[in-house]
């Protein structure tokens, strides 16, 4: 499979009182301590989603995707999985920010690279799964100018419908 083409490190660029965090490789003794936060927070708790399932997934290397730790002054506030190329635009396949530092513009920033990345590389999509019950996420995703593009029951767990999201088109003057 055919590696992905986004840039291996970047500078997020963040509004607010955080000024800067550092998108990073993810190194494999960093996968099982975010694992663990990852799944105590919704909605991989909801779903009863596991730590060492997590840190498979984070550790994995299909050559597909990318995985990234986002650093805010070297300390961990959060992970991403880009896998690309997908549906001609790349695939979030995961974007977590820790608790602390929710609602403080990181996941805003990582999107807004991810599409400068996409553009570089003449994508026409951008596209992100989030839980059905998710509702932040959804609201989230809607406010970056992602709009549902199907249903896709039983996707992740038996019983939670996921709903695939694209932004279409990108750059200035698609989305939010």
């Amino acid at each position: 499979m055919t590696p992905s083409p986004f840039s291996a490190t970047a500078d997020l660029v963040l509004d607010g009182d955080l000024k800067a965090a550092r998108l990073c490789p993810l190194a494999p003794e960093a996968c099982a301590p975010l694992a663990r936060a990852i799944v105590a927070m919704p909605p991989w708790s909801a779903m009863g989603s596991s730590a060492d399932a997590m840190t498979r997934f984070l550790a994995g290397d299909d050559g597909g995707a990318r995985r990234y730790v986002i650093e805010i002054g070297g300390t961990p506030a959060g992970a991403a999985s880009v896998r690309s190329p997908w549906l001609k635009g790349p695939y979030v396949e995961l974007l977590a920010v820790l608790p602390d530092f929710q609602a403080r513009g990181i996941g805003g920033s990582f999107l807004r690279w991810l599409e400068q990345e996409a553009l570089r590389h003449d994508a026409r999509n951008l596209w992100v799964c989030a839980s059905r019950f998710n509702e932040r996420a959804l609201r989230f995703y809607a406010r970056h100018g992602f709009a549902e593009a199907a249903a896709l029951p039983g996707l992740v767990a038996d019983g939670f419908d996921e709903i695939l999201l694209r932004k279409f088109p990108i750059g200035p003057s698609g989305g939010a």
